[in-house]
């Protein structure tokens, strides 16, 4: 992706689903973080972790709050490293920006229900939370 596609993408606006972005919301809240991002890119890291590509059809849910590319992906190599991560794990090689915003709304719809249920799983405790997702990055789920 050229440079010039990649300031595009900084600029653009980025949103999942509504149901998605008010369980970002708390997840912001259960977890102390200071941005909407935060939640939202756990909930793309845990999506990518899913071999299988995200299933979803966003206008029957309605459109969260926006994120600038810029927020949600960072600068420089932070910024290559996740359209890299996202590009690599979509089997469509050429994706407009709308193609590519749809592809992120539907991982990070995905990756937050999938927090939600990791959540649940370790019994509202954040020392489990955080385990489970350490368990999913090492490839062993719990």
């Amino acid at each position: 992706m050229t440079s010039t596609a990649q300031l595009d993408l900084t600029r653009g606006d980025f949103r999942t689903t509504r149901p998605a972005d008010e369980l970002n919301a708390r997840f912001q809240a259960l977890l102390g973080l200071p941005h909407r991002y935060g939640p939202a890119r756990l909930a793309l890291g845990r999506s990518l972790g899913v071999a299988s590509q995200p299933d979803l059809q966003l206008n029957s849910l309605g459109y969260g709050r926006p994120l600038k590319g810029e927020q949600l992906f960072g600068q420089g190599v932070e910024l290559s490293c996740w359209l890299t991560l996202i590009l690599e794990h979509d089997a469509n090689e050429h994706q407009s920006r709308r193609d590519f915003q749809t592809l992120v709304a539907a991982h990070w719809h995905r990756g937050i229900y999938l927090l939600w249920e990791d959540w649940k799983a370790g019994a509202g405790e954040l020392d489990a939370f955080i385990g489970r997702i350490a368990g999913h990055a090492n490839g062993r789920s719990r």
